[in-house]
């Protein structure tokens, strides 16, 4: 399946292989996958290291920095069964965020022979062991969960994304509109975890969505109990257990008593860093003013946890795929939590948004997101509802006087009074 994250992948390989390809994400988001397509595509030879599941392999890095390039290359090579060939053999090293010495051997084997395409993936979107000591020689990207434009290419309807991408030189007719909704519909039941994407394209089965994405969950609560620190469990497992009920209610500040009565927030900060560091849930933090630079308005003790797909939160919400096909609203979901949670996905793979925050007025207004564009801070309103008032944004225009806001509906593209409405299908494209 097309993943934008190629794009990033061919500049890589065009202008920046003097420097290692570390690519980060969440467990099943596709990084195994993307990495062998783009090295099998770019190159003749590839040399794939699971460095969890081969235990060969982990001895071959004990060594650490001390191992000897020429020699790791021709055990490498024998190990995989791949024939190694000067400049068209890359090295893809899997799960290398729970080896240190792994890092230190693939970097010291990097140093010594810069000409070698080499990648290191991990699950893991935090900083991980050494990467202060290598960041200046790591190209870092970040792969997430599908966006709405690759859940399209998937289904091959790729004529629906020129019409989206033309949408600012000419209207999209009303059946296009039609038939691009009931995909965006499809998309907020299936979700955007390649594995389960991939399935409903096969099979066009909801009841098989529902019944993989249970499973994910499941897998994903035995990874956590597998490598949760034994210090954090207990609390880990609260937080990611509270996610639903913290996303059902009306102001979605995360509240640590949702997850213990007894809480406090200083014996859960490390808990809720591990799982945002594992890319499981999202972090967006509060600011307490809409001034430039938001970097210096954030209030470190409020924020708000999002899941790491929005199938998923779906299904952990206890939302059938039926509830979603028979709603009178489009998208009309547990008190809009699963529609924020689409809105911030896609915005995170928006390369005109960089990091995201909320914004709210005492108990009288909540702007759902907030980010800063070339020095203006734009707030964002998300609505799940044709033609409806953004009473929040108006408080929040008020107050800061900024020049732009952005409304997501499924309005169509326009904008009016300072106010840019983007359709919710349309968020990749602006």
């Amino acid at each position: 399946m097309y993943r934008i994250i190629m794009n990033d992948l061919v500049e890589w390989y065009e202008k920046a292989q003097d420097k290692v390809l570390v690519l980060k994400g969440a467990k099943g988001v596709g990084k195994t996958w993307t990495m062998i397509d783009f090295g099998q595509g770019f190159f003749k030879h590839l040399v794939y290291v699971n460095l969890e599941k081969d235990e060969e392999a982990q001895f071959l890095f004990k060594q650490g920095n001390k191992v000897k390039a020429d020699k790791l290359i021709g055990a490498l090579s024998m190990f995989c069964s791949q024939h190694y060939e000067e400049e068209n053999t890359m090295f893809v090293f899997d799960e290398a965020q729970q080896y240190p010495k792994a890092i230190e051997a693939i970097m010291s084997m990097k140093r010594q022979r810069p000409e070698l395409p080499v990648c290191i993936i991990c699950s893991n979107v935090g900083k991980i062991v050494h990467e202060a000591e290598f960041q200046d020689e790591w190209h870092q990207l970040t792969l997430y969960p599908m966006t709405f434009e690759e859940f399209l290419n998937a289904n091959k309807a790729q004529d629906l994304c020129r019409h989206i991408e033309n949408q600012k030189l000419e209207p999209v007719a009303l059946d296009v509109i039609e038939e691009i909704t009931e995909y965006l519909k499809l998309f907020y039941i299936v979700g955007g975890m390649p594995i389960v994407v991939q399935d409903y394209v096969k099979n066009k089965d909801l009841n098989r969505v529902d019944a993989i994405l249970k499973a994910l969950l499941i897998r994903t609560k035995e990874y956590i109990d597998r490598e949760v620190p034994k210090a954090y469990a207990l609390k880990v497992e609260r937080i990611w257990n509270s996610i639903p009920a913290q996303m059902e209610k009306d102001n979605r500040k995360f509240m640590y008593q949702y997850v213990d009565e007894k809480a406090r927030a200083r014996e859960y900060e490390k808990s809720v860093n591990w799982l945002v560091d594992t890319g499981l849930v999202r972090k967006v933090n509060r600011i307490k003013d809409g001034i430039a630079p938001l970097a210096l308005q954030i209030d470190e003790k409020s924020f708000e946890l999002y899941h790491l797909d929005h199938g998923l939160l779906r299904v952990m919400c206890g939302v059938g795929y039926q509830q979603v096909m028979s709603a009178k609203e489009p998208m009309e979901d547990v008190n809009g939590a699963l529609l924020e949670q689409m809105v911030l996905s896609e915005l995170t793979m928006n390369h005109t948004v960089d990091n995201l925050y909320f914004w709210i007025s005492g108990a009288t207004a909540r702007v759902d997101f907030v980010f800063e564009d070339d020095g203006e801070v734009v707030p964002v309103d998300v609505q799940s509802r044709i033609h409806r008032k953004a009473q929040s944004m108006k408080v929040f225009n008020a107050k800061y006087k900024n020049h732009m806001a952005i409304r997501i509906s499924l309005d169509e593209l326009g904008f009016s009074k300072g106010i840019l409405n983007i359709p919710l299908y349309g968020l990749w494209n602006f």
